[in-house]
């Protein structure tokens, strides 16, 4: 009974003193980061596979195979007595059963590994447990037969034999296992078809970074020749890398030593240019050898670290120089006779429009069908230009026409489709998509971007295991190249816009496939800015990818009327450094005090006071004033680390990801974002110790409208009351029962004790 009672007060008191419920995010579990513990001396490199930071690789009979890639130092010459340790457990069972009996099989399983092409060994085994095998890698197995240059450690698991008695297989490579390998050390090869290397190789066992140089007063086009060489480096690398601005005062002798440097600048900016044995030697502030106005990029050996390498992008002449830098930007360098020297003798950029094809098939665009050979991830691009009329499209869509073999796993076979990096579009394999099948897929509004744009098909082939012939054949995937592109032109002749709001950073910024509307707006002196304003674009680099970069870069003293009406901007650093910002500063979402470099946030509800001494970064997104269809992002701050905490807001992941809205403020660990019409302030939340000095009523309107009460809400607290109405009226109900069942069981036991009390006494008498 009085849990009962318990249950109806607990009830009740829930309905009438709810509790104030509070979203949270999910808790997950933070897996470290891989400690690199590789140990290098002056001629040995020894580290495990977890060291290289890739998973637990598992093969499954009858036949499978991986392979894990690493790179090393490009001046690294492997020699002899170089070693592969491999550990990795067998699981060997009757077919059916789940446990591998300490038995030794008939049938036996061969496990083969190579490197780099070249066969080390072949470990055969017939019975479950682990094993551990040495391999000595041969000398002719020490040059990669990747285009990248990266060394490939294959295994395969070949266990067909153990089909014919009906024998499960599979073996996990242990990160246990050990590569050792003894080097050399000789010169980095110098090509700069191979670009990004030896900048930079994927997977490399060793990090390395580049300072890209510029002169301590540069002129814009100078600046932007360094902003266009970071895009190409982004797109090129398309991962993180330690490569940062320096201005020449800036670059000491223990900097040269330890890093690759890239001069990007005239020859006259630099005067150790001499020092460095280029093709064509820079004497008296001139490059030799180079033909009128032709853009010179070089490659040579730092004469400060034989490991570490220079690379000049210059000319004798500003126009030469941009020349250089927009070449750079492709990452896709043409070279003849000598591989470590190039000149530019022009640069074509996209026409102010391009002609509108709205129906094309992939044999226009001059390309083949396309077969993709599994098993694994497997891709294809495919190239295609597109008018400004056209990117505001919502009818497009591609019409692929496709087979593919029946070899493939069908609850793990999928085909993809990106559009400039981005993903639209995946299905899942199927029996009955083996015959030729046509489906048409529509693009989404706001991926297609002026110029040229990429379609990406990519094919995660998984084979089928099986005992049958087909174990040995590879799945494939055929795209024909009568697939259908339609894109249908505007009938508004207007140009893409998106809703500006952070959250669509860089997107916004990206209209153009080669950044040609886009201008980056810092401060002539503070070399600060253009720092953020290079991570910035080798940032977009990464997003856009693209053909060739043509950023443009203005001083904030001096920014061209040209400039205002036809670009977007991304203007970076503190108010008070940027006299342009006076043209702006009322159109901002939350204008600045010119003087404090505070956000006066004089539109909203509650504004707060910075405390003495920290460092606010300020975010504010707008449309242009100058040209409707333009944007313009201010990356700002109170100070100079400010502007680099913002800055850091659009550059790291677990930042940007927090952003929306046109406006945001950021302490460098907490963001707080609002609109430009938002009733109430956020900077309290993102400014630890923030004072409150002014408060403005909320208006009328704002007062009636209060928060609106979610349509689902009425009917829930209704059915909330009924049901505990209910629950109630039970409870009551039953304890009446209960406590009228027990008067009359306490009634009829007096009753019976008065009779016997009646008898006992007349018994006596």
């Amino acid at each position: 009974m009085k849990i009962k009672m318990f249950i109806f007060v607990l009830l009740l008191s829930a309905f009438l003193f709810p509790s104030r419920a509070s979203a949270h995010d999910s808790t997950y579990s933070v897996v470290p980061d891989v400690l690199q513990e590789i140990q290098i001396t002056e001629n040995r490199a020894t580290f495990s596979l977890s060291d290289l930071g890739i998973s637990e690789r598992k093969l499954i009979g009858p036949l499978s195979e991986t392979s894990i890639f690493f790179s090393t130092p490009p001046n690294w010459q492997l020699a002899s007595g170089s070693t592969i340790q491999l550990q990795f457990d067998i699981v060997m069972s009757d077919t059916g059963t789940d446990i591998a009996e300490d038995v030794n099989y008939v049938a036996g399983a061969n496990l083969i590994v190579e490197f780099n092409n070249v066969l080390l060994g072949v470990v055969t085994v017939n019975k479950s447990g682990s094993y551990t095998q040495q391999f000595l890698i041969p000398n002719e197995a020490f040059i990669s037969r990747n285009q990248d240059g990266r060394h490939a450690l294959k295994v395969t698991l070949d266990a067909q034999l153990s089909c014919t008695y009906n024998l499960s297989t599979s073996a996990t490579i242990k990160l246990t296992s050990v590569i050792d390998l003894y080097y050399q050390q000789g010169n980095p090869n110098l090509d700069l078809s191979k670009l990004p290397a030896p900048f930079y190789l994927d997977n490399s066992i060793v990090t390395d970074s580049t300072l890209v140089v510029v002169r301590d007063n540069p002129d814009p086009i100078e600046l932007q020749a360094a902003l266009n060489v970071m895009v190409g480096f982004g797109a090129m690398i398309d991962d993180e890398y330690d490569i940062q601005i320096i201005n020449y005062s800036g670059l000491n002798d223990a900097l040269r030593a330890q890093n690759h440097l890239v001069f990007v600048g005239l020859p006259e900016s630099f005067n150790i240019l001499s020092d460095i044995n280029f093709k064509s030697a820079v004497n008296n502030e001139q490059i030799e050898n180079v033909s009128g106005d032709d853009g010179v990029l070089q490659l040579a050996l730092s004469p400060w670290n034989s490991s570490k390498v220079i690379l000049l992008v210059s000319g004798n002449s500003l126009e030469a120089l941009s020349k250089a830098a927009h070449a750079l930007s492709t990452g896709d360098i043409l070279i003849y006779q000598e591989p470590e020297t190039a000149y530019v003798s022009s640069v074509q950029f996209l026409p102010s429009d391009i002609p509108v094809v709205e129906q094309f098939i992939l044999e226009d665009l001059g390309y083949a069908s396309q077969t993709l050979d599994g098993p694994g991830n497997v891709s294809e691009e495919f190239l295609f230009y597109v008018s400004k009329s056209q990117i505001v499209s919502t009818d497009a869509y591609i019409e692929l026409i496709y087979n593919h073999s029946g070899l493939g796993d069908y609850t793990s076979s999928v085909f993809s489709l990106y559009l400039n990096g981005n993903i639209f579009f995946t299905r899942v394999l199927s029996e009955e998509t083996e015959q030729v099948t046509k489906l048409q897929v529509r693009i989404p509004p706001g991926l297609l971007r002026y110029g040229e744009n990429i379609l990406e098909l990519e094919v995660d082939l998984q084979a089928l295991p099986g005992c049958d012939e087909a174990a040995v054949l590879k799945p494939w995937f055929t795209i024909s190249n009568q697939s259908l592109f339609f894109i249908p032109a505007s009938q508004n002749e207007v140009s893409r816009t998106l809703l500006r709001d952070l959250k669509f950073y860089p997107e916004l910024f990206t209209i153009s496939s080669d950044l040609s509307e886009l201008t980056f707006v810092v401060s002539p002196s503070n070399i600060e800015t253009w720092q953020t304003a290079a991570q910035l674009a080798y940032t977009l680099g990464e997003s856009a990818q693209p053909g060739i970069s043509n950023i443009k870069v203005a001083y904030g003293d001096a920014v061209s009327e040209d400039t205002k009406l036809n670009q977007s901007m991304i203007i970076i650093g503190k108010p008070s450094d940027l006299p342009f910002i006076s043209e702006i500063n009322e159109s901002l979402p939350a204008p600045f005090d010119l003087e404090t470099n505070i956000a006066s946030e004089k539109q909203l509800m509650i504004s707060y006071r910075i405390p003495k001494g920290q460092n606010v970064g300020y975010l504010e997104l707008l449309q242009s004033p100058f040209n409707a269809e333009k944007t313009i992002l201010f990356v700002s701050g109170n100070t100079n680390e400010g502007v680099q905490l913002a800055g850091n807001t659009l550059i790291l992941s677990n930042l940007q990801d927090q952003l929306a809205g046109v406006f945001a403020v950021t302490n460098g660990t907490q963001i707080a974002t609002g609109n430009a019409n938002s009733s109430f302030s956020i900077i309290g939340q993102g400014v630890p110790g923030s004072e409150q000095v002014s408060e403005t009523p909320i208006s009328s309107q704002t007062a009636r409208r209060g928060i609106e009460i979610p349509s689902w809400l009425i009917p829930f607290l209704i059915s909330t009351f009924v049901i505990i109405a209910v629950i109630a009226i039970i409870v009551f109900r039953r304890f009446l029962l209960k406590d009228q069942l027990r008067r009359m069981q306490e009634s009829q036991l007096e009753k019976v004790a008065t009779a016997e009390d009646i008898k006992d006494q007349t018994d006596n008498e």
